[in-house]
């Protein structure tokens, strides 16, 4: 850090063991942690917890939610059930304490059992610290912590013991505000765009339902004048990442710095949660520009096939652009060439191929096609280690060359495959649905062809994309899954009608 404060590497091994000390433990994988879970917990436990799970419905049932992490808090479920979150606190104990060293008094907004709040409280001692909760148990447990730890700048109190004269320089709020995991938040205006309509009373509605309103109008009354709110939550999904936004504007809540995505590691299985924002009620902040677009990840367009499907797709893309060619000779797998190109200014590709019988095919959107021409540089010149290490790199074993045929040519599940299929060249739709629930929620499917491939493209109002691409000799299976589809959209939308 430029200010002279501990290095992040430091952080990170002083809350490792902090996190140890509670007597959590680090998985990276679902069937140890589930087997270590078994082992410690009764059946009778593993009911009860199960039961409670149900109950609080995603946060939507506060009576059940706040029963939920009351049982969180007795031994052992405290340590079991929050190993799950090891990384959680590791990846937002290093995000969010150097943010910390230039306030005075901070609240923590829901801090549960204290764990990131005693953990600040350890590696900010001149700062005054207040955790806040609603659940009796975790209060207890964390101020039992806080005596345990010889920690006096720190004090748990639950929500309602607040005292409203007290104001804070500082507050932390991580996935609190939003407790309604399954609320999608706004829908767009059509399966078109991602583009939001301005309608106040929806987003009143919708904040109503949730209690955000209630918590985020509590937060600014805690707030002074000059101090920030730091708070993430599981918002990105789109639709509840603008209504959280909008929610946070309508409070005069402005960002001040640019929103930093939350990443951590659940057993194994990457989550993306957030964005973080720091926030401020100042006049200068005012000013500050809310993103309500997709978040585009790098490479997120790219994707691999190989065997009967790549040879199929090559025969397709090789009609139009190939930019450049190598070639070489491997002990391992004998002669070999890698070929890039560019169709019809839309999508990037290479190939690898191989005499004893390997084809690898990589595409991207044009976009990102320095992704795929990188490449050509690692090939130019490969030893026989590092050439093998690439093909494992791109597409796994080399052997594994028998890949189904029913495999798509392309396929894209992220947001920009809406502008990749918004680019294909001469479209001709085949046949197409949309669904609407009267509500202004949309979902489409279409199916057609695209110069020498054919695509099907599915679409609704909460922002999700699918677009694959086959050859002609996929268009039975295209065909088919278009049919599932059709099928399981009508199903899902009861009464709602279908345009054809």
């Amino acid at each position: 850090m430029g200010n002279g404060g501990p290095a992040r590497q430091d952080i990170e091994a002083a809350i490792v063991r902090y996190l140890q000390s509670w007597g959590l433990r680090e998985f990276h994988d679902e069937p140890s942690y589930y087997d270590w879970q078994r082992a410690n917990l009764s059946a009778h436990s593993l009911h009860k917890l199960q039961s409670l799970v149900e109950q609080r419905q995603g946060g939507e049932n506060k009576e059940a939610d706040t029963a939920f992490y009351d049982l969180l808090a007795i031994p052992p479920f405290l340590s079991i059930l929050y190993s799950q979150r090891f990384d959680y606190f590791r990846q937002i104990g290093l995000l969010l304490s150097p943010r910390l060293s230039s306030a005075e008094q901070v609240l923590d907004f829901g801090c549960g059992v204290g764990i990131l709040t005693c953990f600040f409280a350890q590696q900010h001692p001149k700062i005054q610290f207040v955790g806040m909760d609603r659940s009796i148990q975790s209060i207890e447990v964390a101020q039992g912590e806080a005596r345990k730890r010889r920690l006096s700048n720190v004090q748990f109190h639950l929500n309602q013991d607040h005292h409203a004269s007290v104001f804070f320089d500082c507050i932390l709020s991580t996935q609190v505000l939003l407790q309604s995991e399954r609320e999608p938040g706004l829908p767009s205006q059509n399966w078109r765009t991602f583009e939001r309509s301005h309608d106040a009373s929806l987003q009143e509605k919708l904040e109503n339902q949730t209690g955000l309103n209630e918590r985020l109008a509590r937060l600014a009354s805690m707030l002074s004048p000059h101090g920030r709110l730091i708070c993430f939550e599981k918002t990105w999904n789109l639709g509840r990442r603008i209504f959280f936004q909008r929610a946070l504007n309508r409070q005069r809540f402005f960002p001040i710095s640019d929103p930093v995505p939350c990443s951590y590691q659940e057993l194994g299985e990457l989550r993306i949660d957030g964005p973080m924002y720091e926030l401020s009620r100042t006049s200068v902040a005012e000013k500050a520009v809310w993103n309500e677009g997709p978040f585009y990840g790098g490479g997120e367009t790219l994707y691999r096939c190989i065997g009967v499907t790549a040879e199929r797709m090559v025969k397709e893309l090789r009609i139009s652009q190939s930019l450049e060619k190598v070639s070489g000779h491997n002990d391992t797998v004998g002669p070999w060439s890698v070929q890039f190109g560019v169709w019809e200014e839309v999508l990037a590709w290479g190939v690898c191929e191989t005499e004893s019988g390997f084809r690898g095919l990589l595409i991207a959107g044009e976009g990102e096609k320095d992704i795929i021409f990188s490449l050509l540089k690692e090939v130019q010149s490969p030893t026989n280690s590092n050439f093998t290490d690439l093909l494992q790199n791109c597409w796994g074993n080399i052997r594994d060359v028998l890949q189904s045929e029913s495999t798509p040519g392309y396929e894209n599940h992220t947001p920009s495959a809406q502008d990749i299929y918004q680019a294909l060249p001469s479209k001709v739709i085949q046949q197409e649905s949309t669904f609407a629930d009267g509500d202004g929620k949309e979902m489409h499917i279409e199916i057609g062809t695209t110069k020498t491939l054919l695509y099907l493209y599915w679409a609704n109002t909460f922002d999700q994309r699918q677009l694959l691409l086959m050859d002609e000799q996929g268009a039975a299976m295209l065909r088919e899954y278009y049919l599932e589809s059709l099928e399981s959209a009508r199903n899902a939308s009861g009464e709602a009608s279908a345009s054809p």
